[in-house]
């Protein structure tokens, strides 16, 4: 079963019928940054005796709608500003159903096994790095999104052991062509920009003074030349300059360079 397969059974099971899911986005981050990277409304950690597979996962409002509508015999819509915490409570045990659905299609746990823990989310701590997946599906004309937390190695090691034989079907040393941008895994990844104004080389002690209310100075600023760094799990890159503007009477940037071509090849072999 895939990831995709999971989220939909576990969607169907949770608010019935058979719904379809389609792939928004992946993105790689680093297991601390995990509480900050992991976005929607109602977060849920996971601990597994086992083997730790799925770590987090987030839901959206319209789900947890849904799932106190049906369990209270109410229309969802009524639901959908009741509190948060109440909402949280009542989900919970689906939350660890899709724990659960994930790890055993993976074969994560076996029938004897214990699922995943659900937890508090502010309370999970993962080290390495995380595979962050969402999918969203319609649900009577309204777009809701699920998103899953799992642990890179595993996941890596998983789609390794998936293939049918790893060994034999790995690239030949001839064959070193490189994958090309229009490939799904690359269309659905993604990566923060930031655009920089200025850099401002300081000492410790200078930083360690600042305060609000302090004024820093950027007597190297200039429009034209502003950076356009990617965030990576290694950290930030440097891709290309830009210079500021206006574009449909909104702030824009338009870049002056090409994406450095090093850090396209690095994300296409990624």
């Amino acid at each position: 079963m895939t990831l995709e397969a999971a989220v939909a059974s576990w969607l169907d099971d949770v608010l019935g019928g058979e719904n379809k899911v389609r792939l928004q986005s992946r993105e790689v981050c680093r297991g601390a940054a995990l509480p900050d990277d992991l976005f929607g409304a109602y977060l849920y950690g996971f601990e597994s005796e086992s083997d730790d597979f799925i770590v987090g996962a987030s839901i959206d409002n319209l789900i947890a709608a849904r799932v106190a509508a049906s369990k209270l015999d109410q229309d969802p819509a009524a639901l959908a500003e009741a509190p948060q915490l109440f909402l949280q409570l009542l989900l919970e045990t689906p939350a660890k159903a899709l724990g659960e659905v994930t790890a055993r299609a993976f074969g994560m746990i076996e029938d004897d096994d214990e699922p995943p823990a659900c937890i508090a989310f502010e309370n999970l701590s993962v080290e390495g790095n995380c595979l962050l997946v969402y999918y969203l599906s319609d649900i009577e004309g309204q777009a809701v999104r699920v998103g899953v937390a799992l642990k890179l190695d595993k996941a890596i090691a998983v789609a390794m052991a998936s293939s049918e034989d790893g060994i034999a079907n790995a690239p030949s040393e001839e064959d070193n062509t490189p994958p090309s941008l229009d490939e799904p895994l690359i269309q659905n990844s993604s990566v923060n920009l930031e655009i920089i104004i200025d850099r401002l080389p300081m000492s410790v002690a200078e930083c360690a003074r600042l305060e609000s209310g302090s004024v820093l100075t950027l007597p190297g600023t200039d429009r034209s030349k502003l950076i356009v760094s990617a965030k990576t799990v290694d950290g930030p890159v440097d891709i290309a300059m830009a210079e500021l503007g206006v574009w449909k009477h909104q702030r824009a940037v338009k870049l002056t360079t090409e994406i450095d071509p090093e850090f396209v090849q690095e994300m296409t072999a990624a």
